[in-house]
């Protein structure tokens, strides 16, 4: 999924503190906004710690302080994502600050309190020790390293399930996490597995395991709930944290991140080797890699690596095909990212002027395959975009808000850093350094690499009909420029009804090893909005069974109805 950065929250007419003062904006100011959006030096945003004595001076004109203030306080960039703030910091357990220091609260500092709360001496919780299996691995250990990885499933609703950590790079100890399911009553070594890679960049795969397609999710009180339409009942799933520093995946060194998809697709093949190494009956299994957003590039990295090791003793994985969910495959694909704003009637003619010279200058930069400045000019647009329509996100234009990262506090708890073998290793839920060490890659396409894979694999795309960031109509408009030998046949073949539950929950089309869905009333993260019909439809298409019935569902249900209802009268 797309991470917006944004360091400015703006609304229209609403007075708002900033560091420079109280400002008031209005839509009159947007097209200067637009233009100054518009960076003059473009460098990647690193994950940055700011001094408080640098703006001290201003912000106490502002608001004078009430009491001596400490004389610095770090303040942590910020990205606001999927409605919910986070941070480059990692997520500490609470155990380890019982109560909260004067000198930790932003408002306290500046602002100044009232109170003077006391400082508590932290207490060291009982987190376990991270478990890092390839030593065992390299020693041959594979039954010691199986009974060690081994969650207690008593916290998690009875699932059976493995975790631990994969070395990926021994000179910067790079380390990727992984969550692995065995699906339950269904032979292991003959179901299909599906590896699941969330996307980002920076974004933590268990994002994937608790709001989209896990066996469990997390209730309002903090609890788990079983997923009845977890991707698990037909399927053994792998969720990986991926790149390196996502999730609980870390490095010791800066030098650890990758920041282009031939790294990444080593760092994860050098992880799967060695997961069928300790689940053996995994490697006979049929496997599916998936992925959303940017993961429509770290699926094909990876497949490419299986592809290409495929035949060498000790390395064949029974590969047989990937999923990508509003995938993010080629530039090209957001390239016209206003016009969804505008066609869903979202803003009008006058709105797209104002913000029509910062698309300009980012249409430039993806034409003159400038990473770094298109990143951080898409960053922008989406975030005028969305100050425009007055939406707080741009996954799904009818909601407000979006279901996503109530996991967090529960993965907090030391009894699940336990459970999950990952000791003091500190969560970040969207690592912005990630991020940032991505941004050369920003602009790469994963194009050719489809291109080829879809000669020796099936490829599912599915797509949800109210994204505003990879909308269907650009993902579709790319798919259909694809060159392989089924090129022909996947441009020809006919576009039916996608039926779930006797209703139609959406459209497909297959041809050439392609197959092309898009799900009606979903957004960017098609699991969230629609997971019956989502479980469904993945479940069918690994299996190899039709996906709907065809013309006889058709003219039994809609034609009658249609003339029943005497909607021609309108014709």
């Amino acid at each position: 999924m797309f991470k917006t950065v944004i360091f400015l929250v703006l609304y229209t007419g609403i007075a708002s503190y900033s560091a420079y003062g109280k400002v008031i904006i209005t839509e009159e100011k947007l097209p200067v906004i637009s233009n100054n959006l518009i960076p003059k030096e473009t460098k990647p945003i690193p994950a940055i710690q700011i001094e408080l004595p640098v703006y001290k001076e201003i912000l106490h004109k502002i608001i004078p302080p009430k009491k001596d203030q400490p004389k610095t306080i770090k303040l942590v960039a910020t990205t606001i994502s999927n409605n919910t703030l986070n941070t480059n910091e990692s997520i500490a357990a609470p155990t380890e600050s019982p109560k909260k220091c004067q000198t930790d609260n932003l408002i306290d500092n500046v602002l100044g309190s009232d109170e003077s709360i006391p400082c508590e001496v932290p207490v060291k919780a009982d987190n376990g020790t991270a478990l890092i299996l390839t030593p065992f691995i390299e020693k041959g250990q594979i039954e010691e390293a199986r009974n060690a990885s081994i969650v207690n499933s008593d916290i998690f609703l009875g699932y059976q399930s493995y975790s631990g950590f994969l070395t990926v790079n021994k000179t910067y100890n790079s380390n990727i996490f992984f969550w692995y399911f065995p699906v339950e009553g269904k032979p292991v070594n003959e179901t299909p597995w599906i590896i699941w890679l969330q996307g980002g960049p920076g974004a933590s795969s268990m994002t994937g395991l608790f709001d989209e397609i896990g066996p469990f999710k997390v209730n309002p009180a903090g609890t788990l709930k079983k997923n009845q339409f977890t991707w698990l009942q037909n399927h053994s799933l792998v969720f990986i944290d991926n790149p390196v520093g996502t999730g609980y995946s870390f490095t010791e060194h800066v030098d650890g991140y990758v920041q282009d998809m031939s790294t990444y697709g080593i760092h994860l093949h050098e992880a799967v080797q060695q997961l069928v190494q300790l689940y053996p009956e995994l490697r006979s299994a049929p496997l599916f890699i998936a992925g959303e957003s940017y993961g429509g590039k770290y699926v094909p990295a990876l497949a490419m690596e299986l592809h290409k090791h495929k035949d060498l003793p000790g390395l064949d994985i029974n590969l047989e095909g990937l999923i990508i969910g509003n995938a993010y495959v080629d530039p090209k694909m957001i390239s016209h990212v206003t016009l969804p704003f505008y066609y869903f009637g979202l803003l009008n003619k006058e709105q797209l002027k104002i913000v029509d010279p910062l698309l300009k200058s980012f249409q430039s930069d993806i034409a003159s395959n400038n990473s770094i400045a298109a990143k951080n000019k898409w960053n922008s647009l989406i975030a005028v975009l969305l100050f425009l329509s007055h939406q707080k996100q741009a996954y799904n234009f009818l909601k407000d808000d979006l279901p996503v990262g109530r996991y967090i506090n529960f993965l907090k708890t030391s009894e699940v850093k336990k459970a999950l073998h990952v000791g003091d290793i500190k969560f970040s839920f969207v690592n912005m350094t990630v991020n940032s060490r991505m941004s050369p890659d920003f602009l790469s396409s994963s194009k050719r690499l489809f291109e080829e894979l879809l000669v020796d694999y099936r490829v599912l795309a599915y797509c949800g009909q109210l994204d505003q960031m990879l909308p269907c109509v650009f993902t579709s408009e790319h798919y259909r420029t694809w060159q392989w030998n089924g090129s022909a046949e996947f441009l020809e073949a006919t576009r039916y009804p996608y039926i779930y539950n006797a209703k139609r929950a959406g459209y497909h089309k297959s041809g050439g090893h392609l197959t092309e869905v898009v799900i009606r009333g979903a957004g960017h993260m098609v699991p969230v909005d629609e997971p019956a019909p989502t479980q469904n439809l993945v479940a069918r298409w690994t299996h190899n069974k039709p996906l709907s019935q065809r013309f006889g569902l058709l003219e039994g249900s809609y034609v009658q109805e249609f003339v029943k209802n005497s909607s021609m009268i309108y014709l």
